[in-house]
This record gives C-alpha cells, sequence and structure tokens, in this order.
C-alpha cells in the first residue's frame, strides 16, 4: 500500500503549528517580579540628570517582597532604627507596658522614640501589572504612613540582571533593589 502525500491544507496547518511553538512566548511579568529584595540604593536625581544616594535611606535597610499572587509588602528603615531600645515584644503589644514606658520617659526621650519610629516606612498592599507600560501600581491595604487604606502608587519598574530599579512616576526617585535567594 502506497502512502499518499497529506493534503496541502494539512501540511499548512502543521506548518502554522510547528512555527507558534518556536516562537517566544510573552514574558509573565507578575512570575518575573515575585521574590524577595534587599535594598541597595534609593536616589535622587538633581536637575542636570545626575543621580545620587538619598540621604534618607543611608545606612539604612529595607525589603519588598512580590508574592506572584497579586500581594506585596515593603518596610524600609533608616540608619540606627534596629538599635532603638524600646521595649520586649510581648510588653510591646499590651497597653499596660506601653503606658508606663511612655509616661517615664523625659521629652527628649519622647522625641527620640518618634523619631526612632517615624523612620520606619512600610506598607502592605495588594499589586496589578500594567504590562504595556511595564509599571506596577500598589494598592495600599495597610500602612505606617498618613495615607489612606485603598490609597495607590505606581512605580515604573525595569529588571537588571538580579536587580529591579522601581521609579516614581513623574519624580525624581528611584530605589534599587537586589533579589534574595
Amino acid at each position: 500500500m502506497s502512502r499518499q502525500p497529506l493534503p496541502l491544507i494539512i501540511q499548512f496547518a502543521i506548518a502554522l503549528q510547528l512555527m507558534a511553538c518556536s516562537e517566544s512566548k510573552p514574558v509573565d511579568k507578575r512570575a518575573q517580579l515575585a521574590g524577595m529584595y534587599r535594598l541597595y540604593i534609593s536616589e535622587n536625581q538633581d536637575s542636570n540628570g545626575v543621580w545620587h544616594p538619598d540621604p534618607w535611606t543611608k545606612g539604612g535597610d529595607g525589603y519588598i517582597v512580590y508574592d506572584g499572587l497579586g500581594h506585596m509588602a515593603v518596610h524600609i528603615t533608616r540608619a540606627g532604627y534596629h538599635d532603638f531600645q524600646w521595649l520586649p515584644e510581648e510588653q510591646s503589644l499590651r497597653d499596660e507596658f506601653i503606658n508606663r514606658r511612655l509616661d517615664s520617659m523625659s521629652v527628649e526621650e519622647l522625641k527620640t522614640a518618634v523619631r526612632a519610629f517615624a523612620s520606619s516606612y512600610v506598607y502592605a498592599g495588594n499589586y496589578t501589572i500594567e504590562d504595556s507600560i511595564d509599571v506596577v501600581k500598589h494598592e495600599r491595604i495597610s500602612t505606617s504612613l498618613h495615607a489612606p487604606p485603598g490609597s495607590t502608587v505606581r512605580r515604573s519598574f525595569v529588571f537588571s540582571g538580579d536587580t529591579i530599579i522601581l521609579q516614581v512616576l513623574d519624580g525624581n526617585r528611584r530605589l534599587k533593589w537586589i533579589r534574595q535567594p
């Protein structure tokens, strides 16, 4: 029994299928963004376009996490934040210990405490990605800032190896984060 050649339409369909398999698939930016990153540097751009380290974060620490499912959290602290002596964890969750500590503090000690607590920038929320312009939008659910829950921030993002650079839109500030293992 001799084999008949495949009809032209079937050959064409097979060729299209093979070409489709060899084409590169679009990058899933949510999956690409997923992970934990440590703050490497925060920079501000001057009027000449030159980037300079931001003094607010100099010597501080920070982490940002994207879970790949649409949830994120960020925490940035200034230098010396972790050195501040407050209360042990269990006591810091009970009003009687907090009130006793506050009532015993001098005005200068209270100012030091406010400075320490104010130097912690933290929020958690949901995120979405605007693929066409490489922008990630954070919708805050909980925040230490005086910003209402549900407020949003948008950041452009670009990857450079294991580093992600988030930049304030229409601003002069960027943060470079290094992916953690």
